[in-house]
């Protein structure tokens, strides 16, 4: 299953024609590990950072040590340790232009 498809499977039309949301939570274990839910793509990571796209918007989790364990896509799991120091939600980038959310 590619990307698009996993994708398509976490935002499912409803029967009105909106989008059911995956449900995403955060499960911390102190402050050295993580399992988040409604996980989408795993951005990109390293040692400081791990960057994922969730049902809820971009997620960035700074550390230090920080691994990604493990990821699931077709559970929308991700699970992560490290020493977590910050957790940050940036805003959900649009694909349309400027113009056609202005006349929508």
């Amino acid at each position: 299953m590619g990307y698009s498809e996993s994708r398509n499977e976490f935002a499912k039309m409803g029967t009105r024609g909106q989008k059911d949301i995956v449900s995403h939570k955060i499960i911390m274990t102190g402050r050295t590990q993580g399992i988040i839910s409604g996980v989408l793509d795993v951005i990109e990571f390293d040692n400081n950072m791990v960057n994922l796209d969730t049902s809820m918007g971009r997620l960035i989790i700074k550390g230090r040590e920080m691994k990604v364990k493990g990821i699931n896509l077709e559970k929308s799991e991700a699970e992560i340790e490290g020493n977590i120091d910050s957790i940050v939600y940036t805003q959900k980038q649009s694909n349309e232009s400027l113009i056609k959310r202005l006349f929508k």
